[in-house]
């Protein structure tokens, strides 16, 4: 597995790099440490000085962070491009192939703005890699199972195989759930018939699965991370109108993020 860790070198940065250890410790994963930079100057003079110095200053980082990783036994490198970070994480993720991305946020401080307005909700939107965002706080050491938000609109077995390639070294229980307005009996099949094929499918996994009611998706999300704290919260971005229309509500934001929770988006 290729890890791809965009970087800062602030402390958001530097915790989601610490999450993409642990888990490189357990999946036999590589590393790579992206720093990208857009250089802003008033004359084209200054541009070989600016640039010289940006790149001379995330290079002494960069070199530091990596022989601290090669130190743990890491297969660990690093990259420094020029251009805006969203644009140049998805790109360099796609054209070099890498398994997952791995990105800090602020957690619950300004999480609509962290989320919608930053790299990290850039990245999410735009990658076709599935990415890791982690809130500041977050620790794996503190992650007690997988819970995976299922919306239960023709699943496609692809993203459980991605699922499962990412998160099974972790050896987490999952718990997959759905959150449910009203009774639907298409719906109850469909779930009943999923957790079905996954325990046959996949019987080494240990999973349950759960139906929660709630007024509307909103609600039963953030109800159930206010029971299940210490998760990673995985979501399918399958439909973008949905994953958007969810993201681009206060209320979900919040309870995407919820102060310390991972949100894994698998693509």
């Amino acid at each position: 597995m290729k890890i791809l860790v965009p970087t800062d070198f602030s402390e958001n940065a530097n915790n989601a790099l610490e999450f993409a250890k642990k888990i490189a410790h357990r999946e036999n994963a590589s590393i790579t440490l992206l720093y990208s930079f857009y250089a802003v100057y008033d004359f084209a003079a200054q541009a070989t000085e600016i640039i010289g110095q940006i790149e001379q200053e995330a290079k002494r980082e960069l070199k530091k962070a990596a022989e601290s990783g090669k130190a743990e036994g890491l297969d660990f490198n690093y990259k420094i491009l020029q251009g805006t970070v969203a644009t140049t994480v998805t790109s360099f993720a796609y054209k070099e192939d890498y398994d997952l991305i791995v990105m800090g946020t602020q957690g619950a401080s300004g999480i609509k703005k962290t989320l919608i307005g930053s790299n990290t909700g850039h990245v999410i939107k735009e990658s076709s890699v599935p990415v890791l965002a982690v809130p500041e706080k977050a620790s794996l050491k503190h992650v007690k199972k997988i819970s995976v938000a299922l919306q239960l609109e023709k699943e496609e077995e692809k993203y459980f195989k991605k699922l499962f390639r990412i998160t099974e070294q972790l050896n987490l229980p999952y718990e997959f759930f759905h959150v449910q307005s009203a009774d639907n009996f298409e719906k109850n099949v469909e779930f009943k018939g999923l957790e079905v094929y996954i325990k046959e499918k996949y019987p080494k996994f240990n999973s349950n699965f759960l139906i929660t009611k709630a007024d509307d998706t909103n609600k039963g999300m953030q109800s159930y991370l206010e029971k299940n704290k210490d998760v990673v919260l995985v979501m399918f971005y399958k439909h973008k109108t949905f994953f958007e229309n969810l993201l681009n509500k206060s209320h979900s934001v919040e309870m995407a993020y919820h102060t310390h929770v991972p949100l894994l988006v698998i693509k």
